[in-house]
């Protein structure tokens, strides 16, 4: 019996012991976030959601041309380049984000901040009678920045926005599949860089 009574005593100051620990832990997180709150008031003021709008003041898209003639399915599927290209030009266009093809496009500048719009396409041909491709769309832009560690400059991708989707139809109506798919996929980054904007 005493045996058990000192196990519970000492469970008991256990308990105590890790309990105040944790106490002034926590009252000094609430004390510095108290004190970030008052020394930073606008912190708290910023437009819910606004830190992840990272399309925000992008004003232009370049299409990039996808390579299709590396791959024979493509082609015995019906996919083109230019179906590629106006299904997202247009499309993106609709939402109000001035596109252009690369081989039309102007460079950017800081006037015209802008990201590159690239799609991947990979067909292949399941039966004689069915096509499946991966399609995707992924929106970055390339910078220039100067490394701490050594101060020499670099390259870097930024990603901006990525998506993408498996199709599978009979080969008749592929190409149209595909359009519809990119469409959807241009669509949902149109209507990203709309969000981002307010």
């Amino acid at each position: 019996m005493t045996t058990e009574q000192d196990r519970e005593r000492n469970g008991a100051r256990e308990q105590i012991a890790i309990g105040r620990p944790l106490r002034r832990l926590t009252h000094i997180c609430a004390t510095a976030l108290l004190t970030l709150s008052c020394v930073f008031p606008g912190a708290q003021a910023q437009t819910p959601g606004r830190e992840t709008a990272v399309l925000e003041g992008v004003n232009m898209a370049v299409v990039m041309p996808v390579d299709l003639a590396a791959n024979p399915a493509n082609a015995e599927c019906g996919l083109t380049e230019p179906l590629v290209a106006e299904a997202i030009q247009l499309t993106v266009q609709a939402a109000g984000l001035r596109t252009e093809l690369l081989a039309q496009a102007q460079p950017f500048t800081t006037i015209t901040p802008g990201v590159y719009l690239i799609p991947t396409i990979a067909t292949l041909r399941d039966s004689s009678s069915l096509c499946v491709t991966w399609l995707s769309l992924k929106a970055q832009s390339a910078h220039t920045l100067t490394l701490p560690s050594t101060q020499q400059r670099k390259t870097v991708q930024i990603l901006y926005w990525d998506r993408g989707m498996l199709l599978s139809t009979p080969r008749g109506g592929h190409a149209g599949a595909v359009a519809a798919g990119l469409r959807q996929l241009a669509s949902d980054f149109g209507e990203q860089w709309r969000r981002d904007q307010r």
